[in-house]
């Protein structure tokens, strides 16, 4: 989840909201693929944070029962591995390019993570880097050109990232993004309030509409997940909308 203070209690966006963020940027950017190939990007962007029901995971509580920020440790010494496993038997089971893009991602979460005392992760990255070369041969892709497929990935995973976060500068301050699928650095920021610009433009549009939608609980602590569970269910879902301009 990503939780944020409010003046009303927490401000909450599930990171599949973000996902599909993700994705509304990605189907606008100006790429030249075939459908059998963009299809599966777009849903390996919008589905990559996958895989559990997120307002019932252990580590979403923190000790003193405030919504976790899944940006905030929950100083466990291992990774529990059941989302991404999860997340992986989903992928697999639409196809191997969204299996192959699912497990690029993953490698670029915990790849600089080389943990002595964390052997499943260890394994299972060592399994995913086995996995992907046998897809890879399979559907007869170079490594290039995947990376530069899981790039689109990261791009639009960075940018609704930026955008959920409310990381994009006030005033008109620039600020990067991440390297482009085609290796360039793209500046974003705010033209007007809600309304988002970004250099050098890569989008088809000169202008588009996103959102991401949120919930404002109001309760700042809960005794067990299962109460956070009801109290998130019954909060209602308020939409926030973004104009990306040229």
């Amino acid at each position: 989840m990503i939780v944020a203070s409010h003046n009303k209690g927490w401000k909450i966006i599930t990171q599949r909201s973000h996902g599909l963020l993700a994705a509304m940027i990605a189907y606008q950017y100006d790429i030249k693929l075939p459908n059998e190939i963009i299809v599966p990007t777009l849903i390996a962007i919008a589905e990559h944070d996958d895989g559990v029901a997120e307002t019932l995971e252990n580590k979403n509580l923190t000790d003193a029962g405030a919504p976790r920020n899944f940006l905030v440790s929950d100083n466990s010494s291992k990774t529990d591995l059941k989302q991404y496993l999860n997340v992986m038997e989903l992928a697999t089971s639409k196809c191997q390019l969204n299996a192959l893009l699912t497990s690029m991602h993953l490698n670029f979460i915990f790849g600089g993570i080389n943990e002595e005392n964390d052997s499943k992760l260890n394994l299972f990255l060592k399994e995913q880097e086995t996995n992907r070369k046998q897809i890879l041969k399979h559907l007869n892709i170079d490594k290039k050109y995947s990376e530069r497929l899981y790039r689109l990935v990261e791009w639009c995973d960075a940018f609704s990232l930026l955008i959920c976060l409310d990381k994009i500068q006030p005033e008109g301050r620039k600020m990067e993004v991440s390297e482009s699928p085609d290796g360039d650095l793209n500046e974003v920021y705010y033209k007007d309030e809600n309304t988002i610009s970004l250099k050098p433009w890569v989008f088809k549009e000169n202008s588009f509409k996103v959102f991401y939608e949120y919930k404002i609980v109001e309760q700042l602590k809960f005794d067990s997940l299962e109460e956070f569970d009801e109290i998130f269910s019954k909060s209602p879902t308020i939409r926030k909308e973004f104009i990306f301009s040229k």
